[in-house]
């Protein structure tokens, strides 16, 4: 009784949270050739257990051993009724948890290939005739070779796609206005901006110490410098931000200025718990929080400096207008 992988889907059950939905069939062929003839059918499926793993290639039939194993165990099934000419469609819940999207992240990290094995026991019986046939199987997933595996291996796209269906690696996104005036402090705003596409790209993917390393970057060498052995903002940023407020506002935003550099040199001290200060080298690894923190943090402070800039410059040219 093969079961063939044929997609998958995530819904959410109210109070209850996301599930994984893997949608198995079997052929009408395979069916009518285990019932011996066209019945209606009625069948079910008892139980079933999950196992997660990394694989080294799309193509892979077995599992990598450098990490340990992600399993749930006996979920309950159901029954349902089919007739053999139109198969059997079957589907299997996997409920999502933090454990679960932070195991295909830490897969996705080590640079590995997300691998599922879904072992179930489904019995079929022509419907009136009571005796039910059972067996225990793997679910199968057609390879790009055209062979079948139980490994059931998924492609980064795959993958992609599930975690953006689950939410996991969405984010409030800011547009971050920069004005195209061939200025030193807009040029750095700029490239800053560019730097954070990056660092969004890897936190999607899950690899956070390349996201904490892009945002340490854009601190050190863009935004802020050491001058007489502290970390302040760059005088370019801070002269150019101020020169465009209005005198009677001033100490106002000298001292939100001042707030951004704390919130800055704040920040960066956050990535250096994970990473080295003046090596760069990883001294311990960040989970998934530390790198959304960081990202989200910095993303918001540019957004604010760039906001400065647009709004206090038009209005600044109001006034000598």
């Amino acid at each position: 009784m093969s079961l063939i992988y044929r997609g998958f889907d995530v819904i959410e059950r109210p109070g209850i949270g996301f599930a994984i939905v893997i949608k198995a069939e079997m052929r009408p062929e395979e069916l009518r050739t285990l019932l011996k003839g066209d019945y209606d059918v009625l069948f079910i499926l008892d139980r079933y257990s999950v196992t997660l793993c990394p694989a080294e290639s799309i193509e892979a039939r077995a599992c990598s051993r450098d990490l340990k194993e992600f399993e749930i165990r006996n979920l309950r099934g159901y029954a349902g009724f089919s007739r053999t000419s139109s198969g059997l469609s079957l589907e299997f819940e996997i409920p999502v948890s933090v454990k679960l999207t932070d195991y295909i992240s830490e897969i996705r990290r080590r640079k590995k290939v997300v691998a599922l094995i879904i072992t179930y026991v489904l019995g079929v019986t022509k419907l009136g005739y009571g005796e039910f046939l059972y067996e225990t199987r793997c679910l199968e997933k057609m390879l790009p070779s055209g062979e079948r595996s139980h490994i059931m291996t998924f492609s980064t796209e795959e993958i992609d796609d599930l975690m953006k269906k689950l939410g996991y690696a969405e984010f409030v996104r800011f547009e971050v206005p920069i004005p195209t005036i061939p200025e030193v402090p807009i040029e750095i705003m700029s490239k800053c901006a560019s730097e954070l596409k990056s660092a969004e790209e890897a936190l999607t993917k899950g690899d956070y110490l390349k996201t904490l390393n892009v945002v340490r970057n854009v601190i050190m060498n863009y935004l802020t410098k050491k001058e007489e052995g502290k970390r302040v903002l760059r005088r370019e940023l801070r002269e150019h931000i101020l020169s465009n407020i209005p005198e009677r506002l001033k100490d106002i935003y000298e001292e939100i200025v001042d707030g951004i550099e704390a919130t800055l040199i704040s920040n960066l001290r956050h990535v250096h718990k994970f990473i080295h200060e003046e090596t760069g080298k990883q001294i311990a690894t960040p989970m998934r929080e530390d790198a959304e923190y960081v990202y989200t943090a910095l993303l918001a402070t540019l957004r604010y400096l760039s906001q400065l800039v647009v709004i206090w410059g038009k209005k600044k040219v109001e006034r000598e207008h």
